[in-house]
C-alpha cells in the first residue's frame, strides 16, 4: 500500500492531466520549458493503462517490441525513465498489461450467469474473455504470437492460470482438492486453443469449439463416474504398493500418501 501511494504521489507532480480522444489523439495543458513532455496520471494502474493502449495503436504494424514501446511512449510524451518504471521489464509488461486488461470482461457477471448450470456458465464466461480477446483481432494475433515464443511461454502460462482461475472462481467453484487443479488445466487448454480457432477462423468457430470442447470433458466425467474406481485412486494405490516394495514398511492405519 505505502508503494502505491508513493508512486500515486510520484505521478502527481509530473505535470497536467493528459486526455485522449479516439479521433484527436493525446492532448493536455502544456508547462513552459522542459515540463511541457510530462503527463499527469492518477496512479500505477491508470499509467500502465495509458501506455498499454498507446503502445497497442503500433502493434499491429511494428509488433509487440521495444520499438513498439518507444513509439506508443513517445505518443502520450513520457520520458524515458517513467516508461521503464511503469514497463521495467519492457514489452513483456506491456503483453501482460494488455491481456489483464481483457479480463475486465469477466466483471460483474455474477447476474448474468445466475441460475445458469455450472457448464453453461464456464462456456458463457469462455466466450465473453475470448470476445474482449478479439475486439482488436490484429492486435489479438501479434500479441498471440508473443507468448507463443519459447521464453515467454512462462509468463503465457502465468496469466493464462490466472484468468482460468478467475472464471471457476465466477462460476462458483471451491474445490480444494486435485479437482482444484485439473478443472484450471482444462480452461487453461480451451482458452488458449480456441482464442487461435477464433483468430483464424471467426467467432462461429469459436462458438463451435468452446461448446465441443466442453461436451468432451462432460463425456469424459460420466465415464470417469462409472468406473469402479477413480483413476487418481489407481494411481495413489500403485505409488502406495511400490513404496511397500521398496521400503517394506506397512503405513500407519488411516494414513494418507
Amino acid at each position: 500500500m505505502r508503494e502505491k501511494e508513493v508512486l500515486s504521489g510520484f505521478f502527481g507532480i509530473l505535470g497536467p492531466p493528459a486526455t485522449f480522444s479516439a479521433l484527436g489523439g493525446w492532448s493536455h495543458n502544456d508547462y513552459p520549458g522542459d515540463m511541457s513532455s510530462y503527463v499527469h496520471f492518477s496512479d500505477l494502474k491508470d499509467a500502465e493503462s495509458c501506455l498499454a493502449d498507446a503502445v497497442a495503436r503500433f502493434v499491429p504494424d511494428m509488433g509487440l517490441n521495444r520499438s513498439s514501446l518507444d513509439a506508443g511512449s513517445r505518443l502520450i510524451r513520457i520520458s524515458d525513465g517513467m516508461r521503464d518504471l511503469i514497463a521495467p521489464n519492457g514489452a513483456s509488461d506491456i503483453a501482460a498489461i494488455l491481456w489483464r486488461s481483457h479480463d475486465l470482461a469477466l466483471d460483474d457477471v455474477a447476474g448474468t450467469i445466475a441460475g445458469m448450470k455450472i457448464r453453461e456458465k464456464i462456456a458463457h464466461l469462455l466466450n465473453l474473455r475470448l470476445d474482449a480477446a478479439a475486439t482488436d483481432e490484429r492486435v489479438a494475433r501479434r500479441l498471440m504470437g508473443f507468448f507463443a515464443l519459447p521464453h515467454h511461454a512462462a509468463l503465457f502460462h502465468r496469466l493464462l492460470w490466472t484468468t482460468a482461475g478467475r472464471i471457476w472462481i465466477l462460476a462458483g467453484d471451491k474445490a480444494l482438492d486435485e479437482n482444484h487443479y485439473s478443472k484450471r488445466v482444462i480452461v487453461c487448454g480451451i482458452l488458449s486453443t480456441a482464442l487461435v480457432t477464433r483468430l483464424s477462423q471467426g467467432r462461429d468457430a469459436q462458438l463451435d469449439q468452446v461448446r465441443r470442447n466442453i461436451d468432451a470433458v462432460m463425456a469424459y466425467e460420466k465415464f470417469k463416474a462409472q468406473l469402479p474406481a477413480k483413476p487418481e485412486d489407481l494411481m495413489l494405490n500403485l505409488a502406495k504398493s511400490l513404496g511397500q516394495l521398496r521400503f517394506g514398511v506397512e503405513p500407519p492405519p488411516g494414513a494418507s500418501l
